[in-house]
């Protein structure tokens, strides 16, 4: 998207300039394992993220303190 642009729907500022990156954009990185990137318009640069796991993933749950 452009700087200024309106965006239609959710987004993500970029980091590197005022642009904002449409979540639409994003796909799976292949450099980083899980996470979601895409390239602003405004300023070339990739954009990434890490989205959060969901809570019923192994792995995501907190020991049992029943001894």
């Amino acid at each position: 998207m452009t700087n200024g642009g309106a965006v239609d729907g959710p987004w993500i500022s970029c980091p590197w300039c005022t642009g904002t990156v449409p979540l639409t954009y994003f796909a799976e990185s292949d450099e980083e394992p899980g996470a979601q990137e895409a390239v602003c318009e405004a300023c070339g640069r990739r954009v990434s993220f890490l989205p959060p796991r969901p809570p019923d993933e192994p792995g995501d749950q907190a020991p049992s303190a029943a001894a």
